[in-house]
């Protein structure tokens, strides 16, 4: 933009005021024309920004989601696994119960069988006894 403006016998020149004030004008367009772009791009890249934003915002709040998700999977897993413990310890605890409470019966059946065979014994042994008596008074 030039700057020369020349005066006259009135004062400035009016044809170089008024190229003067459109060459200004001119620039200020240009300017504000380029400023325009600038913030048309900038708009747009804010735009895409939020976009972005907004997605992995989306993204976090699955992930929050997701992780509750597991966390209540885990504690509950967490919690039949307890109780599968305690039940098997239970069962566990029971049967044992069982096989004792079985044993002892087993163990009082030979017992009873011990007895019942050492009566057999004295049976026999009596009988034995008897026929070889027996045998004796007949010769």
């Amino acid at each position: 933009m030039e700057d020369n403006i020349s005066t006259g016998l009135f004062g400035l020149n009016r044809r170089d005021v008024e190229n003067y004030i459109a060459d200004l004008k001119k620039d200020y367009e240009e300017e504000l024309r380029r400023q325009n772009q600038e913030l048309l791009a900038m708009k747009t890249e804010n735009s895409k920004l939020n976009e972005r934003l907004n997605q992995l915002l989306s993204n976090q709040r699955e992930l929050d989601e997701a992780k509750r998700n597991i966390s209540d999977v885990l504690f509950k897993a967490e919690q039949q696994a307890k109780q599968i413990v305690e039940d098997a310890k239970a069962k566990a605890i029971e049967e044992r119960q069982e096989i004792d409470t079985l044993i002892e019966a087993e163990k009082e059946k030979l017992i009873d069988a011990k007895i019942e065979l050492a009566m057999l014994k004295d049976k026999a042994k009596d009988l034995i006894s008897k026929f070889t008596d027996d045998i004796t008074n007949l010769q």
